[in-house]
């Protein structure tokens, strides 16, 4: 059984506030690429749920039997650092709207300039994270973060453009040979999505850390942080006040990253991740996470995501080239 995703270079659909596209029609691309199924229980489950949003026949006026939502990211390169003050720009303008608007209790405190020392400034992201998941919390719940995206208020919609900007600060201007690439791909339906299968230990013993070769990955499916998203951006506030989220569910929504050197990779860590599970693990013990609750030795707490797919081209310059001449998607489908 393949994945298949359909390309093209025009959109199909809405472009949503969050900066989503949406697409409820879905049509033939002019390229499609291929991603081979895992005989894993984790893919196992994945067709499970895909099946259970490409079957369904119930809709409403507000919200259609099936509706996809992508976000493409790149972050890195030779010159990322405009780049990178932009966007923080745009993390200032959208706290200052977020707080005229009562949606979060923002203030001076929470505004970054691009001279700050990296740490103060993902200090600062972190503070704007846990308010607005401490803002979520009041009115939802995991699942209902990745429901029809056409019927959320400006709030909603402003806390996922936080989220967005805030994850895209904290990864910083970092000079590299190439970009990062990375692609969400939510495929999902408002009638079934309570029902996805929940995680068991099984499928969070199939994590991996390396999730930028190309293959296909079971996306996180809601808006918040894991314990290893925590420790990569020093978040000890999160731990301690409890508000990490681990992966609940495997949804029909997948993510896929690429980059130059890791393209066609297969091993579950790469050479260069061995010694970030061991600061993970350091990390953890210093913020005393198994005191809050979370016992960050179990497969629970492992790092990475759980691979579903792999992809049929070898060539990276080949995968790349498709997504740079074709980066919108028009329609997603399993295939015998």
């Amino acid at each position: 059984m393949k994945y298949r995703v359909h390309l093209n270079s025009t959109p199909t659909g809405a472009i949503q506030p969050d900066g989503s596209s949406y697409i409820t029609k879905f049509s033939e691309g002019e390229n499609t690429i291929d991603w081979t199924i895992l005989d894993t229980v984790v893919a196992q489950t994945f067709v499970e749920s895909f099946k259970m949003v490409s079957s369904n026949t119930s809709e409403s006026d507000i919200s259609p039997a099936q509706w996809l939502a992508f976000n493409n990211y790149k972050s890195g390169g030779q010159a990322p650092v405009e780049d990178w003050n932009n966007t923080l720009d745009k993390l200032n303008q959208e706290v200052r709207y977020a707080n005229e608007q009562g949606f979060c209790n923002f203030d001076e405190t929470h505004i970054s300039d691009p001279r700050d020392p990296m740490l103060d400034i993902l200090a600062k992201c972190n503070a704007i994270h846990y308010e607005f998941e401490s803002q979520l919390l009041d009115w939802q719940k995991q699942i209902e973060t990745a429901s029809h995206p056409a019927e959320r208020s400006d709030f909603k919609a402003c806390l996922e453009r936080l989220n967005t900007l805030v994850h895209t600060v904290e990864k910083g201007p970092v000079v590299k040979p190439g970009h990062d690439n990375f692609v969400v791909i939510r495929y999902n339906s408002d009638h079934v999505s309570g029902k996805f299968p929940k995680i068991t230990e099984e499928h969070y013993k199939c994590f991996q850390q390396n999730v930028e070769n190309g293959d296909l990955f079971s996306d996180f499916f809601t808006v918040g942080k894991d314990l290893g998203h925590a420790y990569h951006t020093n978040d000890k506030l999160l731990v301690q006040n409890k508000e990490v989220k681990q992966q609940s569910v495997i949804s029909a929504s997948v993510h896929c990253g690429w980059n130059k050197t890791n393209f066609g990779n297969k091993m579950q860590t790469a050479t260069w991740q061995g010694g970030v599970y061991r600061g993970y693990q350091q990390w953890c013990e210093w913020v005393e996470a198994d005191k809050y609750g979370y016992n960050y030795w179990e497969p629970k707490y492992n790092l990475g995501r759980a691979p579903i797919a792999r992809c049929e081209l070898s060539s990276f310059a080949e995968f790349n080239k498709i997504w740079e001449d074709t980066p919108w998607i028009s329609k997603v489908e399993l295939i015998d």
